[in-house]
């Protein structure tokens, strides 16, 4: 007889292969973490648009976080999954959307946009984690195009605005005694407007623009997440000293925006140093910049995986910026250069996959 003929057979669990974790594995970080975290850091830029633009970007605000929340909730529940909105990531969502709106948006645009945002752009394509572009980007997309009044206004209230108010009273002679606010251009349209007209750059950084002092801290007119790229950065760096960040992306989009504002100054529109410094900063404190490259741009699920990739992302999204900015019918191109890229991220991904040890590229 065979020698194998005296020994037992296999059992079915001696031949089941068992695949998991090793047991040292450890990690604190988490999605609930992390997004609240994220909360966390937009909330002095949202404290600082309450304080800017009055109640009503508070009102904004909570109208698309309740809309956020409620809508992931329910698909939740008809998907017949967990229901996971205490995780924050609807919350962020429905921040980020109310940032991108003006504070005289008629009260159910922030309701619309943070709708499409989570069932169209985030549920439709199978939750968190799996959506091909930022979520609060496409709600601003879709508002834009179907109130475009609501997000192109005629003008727009500064409150409290310190040093441009004082501005502003001197061209128009004087403000009257007890004025809290004034309505004026967007910084960006009021460029793109005397651009246009003129063709001069030197015209526009002479006409009646807010100081860059202003800008920087927020005292401008524009919509929500426009109110102080100080607030933001400090919110920015503190995501990206705890990694959850990553500093390619926001240092290639601002770099690049610089140096194609830089360029354009100095050969095109043939300004002098002085002036082109300012033309540069104008775009990099300018429109929703500071909020796109900081907390935009940089979301985990929308952005490249690889180091390469992420500064052949951040690089694209800066050059669509300034091409649109300067070239384009809109005065403001975060938006619209963000999806862009969204949406070559596979590519962007596939092109900058590590070779594997021991393998040809």
């Amino acid at each position: 007889m065979p020698n194998n003929a005296t020994q037992p057979a296999e059992t079915s669990a001696e031949r089941s292969l068992v695949v998991g974790h090793w047991p040292h594995l450890r990690a604190r970080d988490s999605i609930p973490r992390i997004m609240w975290s994220v909360v966390a850091a937009l909330v002095p830029a949202l404290v600082a648009s309450g304080y800017f633009f009055g109640i009503r970007a508070y009102l904004h605000v909570g109208l698309a976080v309740a809309t956020a929340v409620a809508t992931e909730a329910i698909i939740q529940r008809l998907r017949k999954v967990p229901v996971t909105v205490g995780d924050g990531s609807a919350v962020v969502t429905g921040v980020l959307v109310a940032f991108c709106l003006p504070a005289q948006a008629r009260w159910f645009v922030p309701i619309i946009a943070a709708f499409v945002a989570i069932a169209i752009a985030k549920h439709c394509f199978g939750g968190l984690g799996c959506n091909i572009w930022n979520p609060a980007l496409v709600g601003r997309a879709f508002v834009h195009i179907a109130y475009p009044t609501d997000l192109n206004p005629s003008s727009w209230p500064v409150l409290k605005g310190g040093h441009f108010l004082a501005d502003l009273g001197t061209v128009t002679g004087g403000l009257p005694e007890g004025v809290h606010a004034v309505t004026g251009a967007s910084p960006m349209a009021h460029f793109k407007a005397i651009a246009t007209a003129h063709g001069d750059a030197a015209t526009v950084l002479s006409g009646k623009l807010p100081g860059l002092w202003d800008m920087f801290l927020g005292r401008i007119g524009g919509s929500l997440g426009e109110t102080s790229a100080l607030l933001l950065l400090l919110g920015a760096l503190y995501l990206i000293y705890k990694g959850w960040v990553r500093w390619q992306v926001p240092l290639a989009y601002l770099a690049t925006v610089a140096a194609g504002a830089g360029a354009f100054a100095l050969w095109k529109a043939d300004l002098g140093a002085d002036l082109a410094d300012r033309f540069v900063a104008y775009h990099l404190l300018g429109g929703g910049l500071a909020l796109g490259a900081l907390f935009m741009a940089t979301d985990m699920v929308t952005s490249p995986l690889t180091n390469k990739g992420l500064w052949i992302f951040g690089f694209g999204c800066g050059a669509l910026t300034i091409l649109i900015r300067l070239y384009g019918g809109y005065p403001e191109a975060v938006c619209y250069s963000i999806l862009l890229m969204n949406t070559a991220v596979p590519l962007i991904d596939r092109w900058t996959q590590p070779r594997f040890f021991g393998h040809k590229k």
